[in-house]
């Protein structure tokens, strides 16, 4: 935006300074996100095992196969239903931007 507005250089410096400040904070936030969901899913199954009385459970039953695989999947579909929708919004708010300079 500092840029299509023809700020001058040193304003361009600090914008460019605080946007390497956001993407690594935003990249040390998603470890402990990854970090503390898988924490949640171990203790979620946990309590769902415990909750259940089941006291073991066969991997190589179909059933426990198929359903490990989709909840696998699940956290990755989810993720690029965000990411498409977090897209389109910004590819809109960009266009508006420029819009709104010309």
């Amino acid at each position: 935006i500092a840029e299509m507005a023809g700020f001058s250089h040193k304003i361009r410096e600090r914008t460019d300074a605080l946007d390497a400040a956001g993407n690594t904070t935003a990249a040390i936030g998603k470890g402990f996100a990854i970090g503390s969901a898988a924490l949640v899913s171990l203790a979620l199954f946990g309590a769902f095992v415990s909750r259940a009385g089941i006291s073991s459970v066969d991997v190589l039953t179909p059933k426990v196969f198929i359903g490990l695989i989709v909840g696998a999947m699940l956290p990755y579909w989810f993720s690029a239903m965000t990411m498409k929708s977090v897209g389109s919004a910004a590819l809109k708010m960009v266009e508006e931007v420029r819009r709104q300079f010309k």
